[in-house]
């Protein structure tokens, strides 16, 4: 992709460097050049330039499908959402009452348990005595 403006080619590039270097500072503001320079200034190497206009659409096509897959999905995932948040709205009333206290109402009073009173038998005086 490149245009004319101003007497100037401006074109979309995609440049690469090694992972520890920056560009160096462009003598026109904003600007850098394709000098890649380490921590020290010292020049390493050349960027390499590649044509952009293939990888900003492939980007722009990313974006688009993506969006429509969103808008695609949007209701479903709002349906399950919606649905979760019932659920848990559900589970959390439950285990509030499960929680609360329960009233106890005496029925009846159970009395302690008697047992049998010891029998007596008569006992007649012996001859003996």
């Amino acid at each position: 992709m490149e245009f004319n403006r101003g007497g100037w080619v401006w074109e979309l590039m995609l440049t690469r460097r090694p992972s520890d270097t920056r560009f160096s500072k462009s003598s026109t503001p904003g600007g850098e050049s394709p000098l890649a320079r380490d921590d020290d200034n010292t020049l390493v190497t050349h960027a390499v330039l590649f044509d952009g206009t293939k990888t900003a659409l492939v980007i722009l096509g990313t974006g688009v499908a993506l969006g429509a897959a969103a808008m695609k999905a949007a209701p479903h995932v709002k349906s399950g959402l919606i649905s979760l948040k019932s659920k848990l709205r559900h589970q959390t009333e439950d285990t509030a009452e499960a929680e609360s206290p329960v009233p106890l109402t005496v029925v009846a009073e159970a009395e302690p348990e008697q047992t049998d009173p010891p029998r007596l038998r008569a006992v007649w005086p012996s001859a003996t005595e």
